[in-house]
C-alpha cells in the first residue's frame, strides 16, 4: 500500500507564497503577463505537484553542507533542495509515519540568500 503524500508549506513559506499570489494577481490585473513573479508562482506550484508524485524529487542537501546555523533554523538537517526559475530555491524536508509522508516546504530563496543561509561562498 502506498503512503498519501501531502505538501505544506511553513508559515513563513505560507507568507511568502501568498505573497507571491497577490503579485501575481495584481500584475494580471494590471495586464502584465509572463512575469519573474508569475514564473516563480508557476514553477513552485510546478514543484510542489512533483513532489507530491515522488517526495525525493528534489537534490539532497548533504549533511556536511548544513551548517548547525541552517539546522536550526529548520529544525532538521534533512533537506531537499529545488532548483526554481530565475536561481530560486525551494528547501524542503520530509517527515511521516505509517500513514503518510508531509513534505515540508521551508522556504524559497532566491540564489543569493540560498549561498548565505548553507555557508556558500563566491570562487
Amino acid at each position: 500500500m502506498d503512503k498519501e503524500v501531502w505538501v505544506e508549506f511553513s508559515e513563513d513559506a505560507a507568507s511568502d507564497y501568498k505573497e507571491l499570489q497577490e503579485k501575481v494577481l495584481e500584475e494580471k490585473k494590471q495586464g502584465i503577463e509572463n512575469s519573474s513573479n508569475m514564473q516563480l508562482l508557476k514553477a513552485i506550484d510546478r514543484e510542489k505537484n512533483n513532489v507530491k508524485i515522488d517526495p525525493q524529487y528534489g537534490a539532497h542537501i548533504s549533511r556536511r553542507n548544513i551548517s548547525k546555523k541552517a539546522a536550526e533554523r529548520y529544525g532538521t538537517d534533512r533537506l531537499w533542495k529545488i532548483d526554481l526559475v530565475g536561481y530560486w530555491r525551494m528547501i524542503y524536508t520530509i517527515m511521516g509515519d505509517d500513514v503518510k509522508i508531509i513534505a515540508f516546504v521551508l522556504e524559497f530563496m532566491d540564489h543569493k540568500k540560498y549561498d548565505k543561509v548553507f555557508g556558500y561562498k563566491k570562487k
